[in-house]
């Protein structure tokens, strides 16, 4: 099957519907058009066939996304997200998934715990003394579209297609539509499907050439780059990367001048990396990453003080799900999920204890679930508890029950189909939510 066979596959119009059934029928993100879900499944068989002959055509473009700004903590520049259309948002995940098929075995992306792991077990072997953290300096909007564009030709040599990706880089990114609107000649928006492989496309030389030093172990995650090395030739190593970078239009924070964002160092002296800290022996969360579950644990309680109903079931189920985490949709999700690889029981007894003067703090009568019993049964039942709730395996009596207990949903007159849907975006909403402990990590 040819590159252009595989694309024609992927944006037919069976194929686009199902990516708008499987991912976007549940979210109510709206973009720029303001059209949401609901209103485009009035009109669907229209918008597809108007995508996917398009798209197959070479004449396809998007639209301007809608510019939604995420905070990063104080005195921090907030992240720029862009939120696409609908239709958009299916040609981007049909884009990804182009991609995904035809760069597969070129390129992985690993889970970060998975990342952990790998660094824990090269800890293990005492193998290395220096640690280098870099950190790249806006690392999506400094992404030049020329050479990003030349390096998918390598693969790629259709220009229908490579027209398709280029309008999804180029297209502005508004807080409100103008005529004056141009498109941007740098940078990957962040948060379309696509963005994440787009990134690692360009990156690709640079991975494959540092991996292959057998003097060092290179570690990357989006734009945090971890090397262990002799201390003997740590700067020498740094330096190397750090023009690597350069090279194709990327800046790193230099570890002498900028030392809070880039540094060289022993590793018995501790870091961090992708919001674990390691010291001695401890795998923990850094102190940012922990505040940031208190914080969301406080939510929890405070709407359920502010809410009307003041239901004390839906408060445990969320509190339940926040502590456990779980899994849907294939994929495991969750602040405890994301450091399952850190070994401070200590913190995980902390978060326990935190809960409970929580609950008297709100003067909530509960037991829920513990942090340290989760993590327990995540290392050593991870496929057979029942402790962390799987929503992939529920069947549709279980689905009622939660939308009738928790959310308060009226289910006698519902068919089954209508559950279905309930369910998924219900629980599409609130593992949506768990994201917001494991943001800001890289």
């Amino acid at each position: 099957m040819t590159i252009s066979d595989i694309f024609n596959k992927h944006f037919s119009e069976e194929q686009l519907k199902n990516i708008f059934s499987e991912h976007i029928v549940y979210s109510r993100a709206v973009g720029i058009d303001n059209l949401d879900q609901y209103s485009f499944r009035a009109q669907l068989d229209e918008q597809i066939e108007i995508l996917s002959r398009k798209a197959r055509l070479g004449n396809y473009r998007f639209t301007k996304y809608k510019l939604k700004l995420i905070s990063k903590g104080r005195n921090k520049y907030p992240r720029e997200i862009s939120i696409p259309t609908v239709r958009d948002r299916i040609a981007l995940r049909s884009l990804c998934d182009f991609l995904d098929e035809i760069y597969s075995g070129t390129i992985e992306f690993q889970l970060p715990q998975l990342v952990i792991r790998e660094v824990k077990n090269d800890l293990i072997d005492e193998k290395y003394d220096a640690c280098i953290k870099l950190d790249v300096t806006n690392f999506y909007p400094s992404i030049k579209h020329k050479e990003l564009i030349k390096r998918l030709g390598r693969k790629i040599r259709d220009p229908k297609i490579k027209s398709l990706i280029s309008s999804a880089i180029s297209s502005p990114t508004v807080s409100i539509s103008k005529e004056t609107d141009v498109p941007a000649l740098r940078g990957v928006p962040q948060g379309l499907a696509v963005s994440n492989i787009l990134a690692a496309i360009y990156l690709l030389n640079i991975d494959k050439n540092l991996k292959a030093i057998k003097e060092i172990k290179y570690y990357r995650y989006v734009d945090d780059v971890l090397i262990f090395c002799d201390s003997s030739n740590a700067k020498e190593i740094a330096a190397i990367v750090i023009r690597m970078f350069r090279k194709i239009g990327l800046t790193i924070h230099d570890p002498e001048k900028v030392p809070e964002k880039s540094s060289i160092g022993p590793i018995n002296a501790g870091f961090d990396y992708l919001g674990y800290k390691f010291y001695d022996n401890i795998v923990t969360v850094r102190p940012a990453s922990v505040d940031r579950l208190k914080q969301s644990l406080v939510s929890i309680f405070t709407s359920y003080k502010y809410s009307k109903q003041k239901s004390v079931d839906f408060l445990l189920w969320r509190l339940n799900l926040r502590v456990t985490g779980c899994i849907y949709e294939q994929k495991s999700k969750g602040w405890l999920f994301f450091f399952a690889e850190i070994n401070d029981e200590a913190l995980l007894h902390s978060l326990d204890h935190y809960i409970k003067k929580l609950a008297l703090r709100f003067n909530v009568s509960i037991t829920p679930k513990k942090f340290v019993r989760a993590y327990k049964e995540l290392c050593h039942r991870k496929y057979k508890t029942h402790y962390i709730p799987n929503f992939d395996k529920y069947d549709l009596e279980q689905k009622k029950n939660v939308l009738a207990e928790y959310f308060g949903v009226s289910i006698e007159s519902l068919e089954d189909e209508r559950i279905e849907f309930e369910f998924k975006k219900r629980i599409s909403k609130q593992t949506k939510d768990l994201l917001e402990d494991i943001l800001n990590i890289s």
